[in-house]
């Protein structure tokens, strides 16, 4: 009974490291080159052991600027799904996944790392089907709730 009751509370932290509110700044490179500072980017995470949240995100980078809209996504032994459909992988300090928009050809994807400070490196991605058209990068702390 004490090795399924240790079992079980080991298994909370493993993906209780992304929850709360993120803050900080970053930098977006278009493959032109041209290059914007990001005055804000911010995301509103939840987490459990079944399902994966981002409640509010966005970004301020000179003219882009974007707000995500809220979605949910299920967890399955470290995989996220929606629907029955794989995006990505989450773990105790890393998420990962990525959507294919079968209308344009272009992929979309988001890594988020999670250090020992909970301080999180965002690194998003644009391909649009021949060459990252957008590279977004920045590092986010945490926020008091």
């Amino acid at each position: 009974m004490k090795f399924i009751l240790l079992s079980f509370f080991l298994s909370l932290p493993t993906l209780a490291g992304f929850n709360g509110r993120y803050s900080g700044k970053g930098l977006a490179v278009f493959h032109s080159g041209n290059r914007y500072e990001c005055s804000e980017i911010f995301l509103r995470l939840e987490t459990s052991t079944t399902e994966f949240q981002l409640q509010e995100g966005g970004y301020n980078c000179g003219f882009l600027k974007a707000s995500f809209d809220a979605f949910k996504l299920s967890i399955r032994n470290g995989k996220l799904y929606h629907k029955e459909q794989e995006l990505g992988s989450i773990s105790q300090n890393e998420i990962k996944y990525s959507v294919y928009d079968p209308e344009d050809g272009s992929t979309y994807f988001l890594t988020l790392k999670q250090n020992d400070t909970h301080e999180i490196f965002y690194d998003e991605r644009w391909y649009d089907g021949q060459k990252w058209a957008l590279t977004l990068k920045g590092n986010l702390l945490p926020l008091s709730e």
